[in-house]
C-alpha cells in the first residue's frame, strides 16, 4: 500500500466504525489506527474497552477531545515501548505525540470537546461534524506517523504524504 492509501484506509475505517458500527470517537479512531498501522497489536475487544471512557471528552464530560486522546493512545500502540527502560522507544513516542498534539491544535485551535461541539452546533448538526472530525484527525495521525517514520508497514516510500490542512 502507498502512504496515501494507508491514510485513506485509516480515515475510512474510523468513519465506518463511528458511523456504521456505532462506536464513538475515541473507540473508532483507536481501532482504525491500530488495525491499519499495527495489525500485529490489534485486539478489537481490548482496544474498544481501553478507549470507551475517552469518548465524548472523557465520558461525555466534554473535556479533552476523544480524537486527541485516542490519537495519543494509538501512538502508544504503534510506537510505544514494550519494556520499561527502553528510553529510545519512549522518546520516539513522546516526539510523535508532541507533533500530533501540535498539528491537532493547529487544525482545531482547541483540545476541548465542548468547544468543538459548540462550534459545530453553530454550523448545523454537531454529531455529523464530530464524525468527520474523527475521520480527519485519524488521517492526520496516520500521515504524521508515516512522515515521522514510526511504523512497521511495507509502504511505497516514493509516495508523498500530504498532511490534511483543512481547519475544523
Amino acid at each position: 500500500m502507498t502512504k496515501n492509501e494507508i491514510i485513506e484506509k485509516a480515515g475510512a475505517l474510523a468513519l465506518h466504525y463511528y458511523d456504521d458500527a456505532r462506536y464513538s470517537c475515541a473507540e473508532a479512531m483507536l481501532r482504525a489506527i491500530t488495525e491499519v498501522m499495527a495489525p500485529h497489536r490489534f485486539d478489537p475487544a481490548a482496544i474498544t474497552r481501553i478507549a470507551t471512557p475517552f469518548n465524548g471528552g472523557f465520558s461525555e464530560l466534554q473535556q479533552t477531545c476523544g480524537a486527541l486522546t485516542a490519537g495519543l493512545m494509538a501512538i502508544g500502540v504503534v510506537a510505544g515501548r514494550d519494556q520499561p527502560g527502553d528510553e529510545d522507544a519512549k522518546e520516539e513516542a513522546y516526539t510523535l505525540a508532541q507533533i500530533y498534539y501540535q498539528r491537532f491544535m493547529e487544525r482545531t485551535g482547541t483540545s476541548s470537546c465542548g468547544e468543538l461541539l459548540e462550534r459545530w452546533r453553530d454550523q448545523g448538526e454537531s454529531k455529523i461534524h464530530c464524525k468527520q472530525h474523527t475521520k480527519r484527525m485519524c488521517e492526520l495521525l496516520a500521515s504524521t506517523i508515516l512522515q515521522v517514520g514510526f511504523h512497521e508497514l511495507d509502504v511505497d516510500e516514493e509516495t508523498t504524504v500530504d498532511v490534511v490542512s483543512q481547519r475544523d
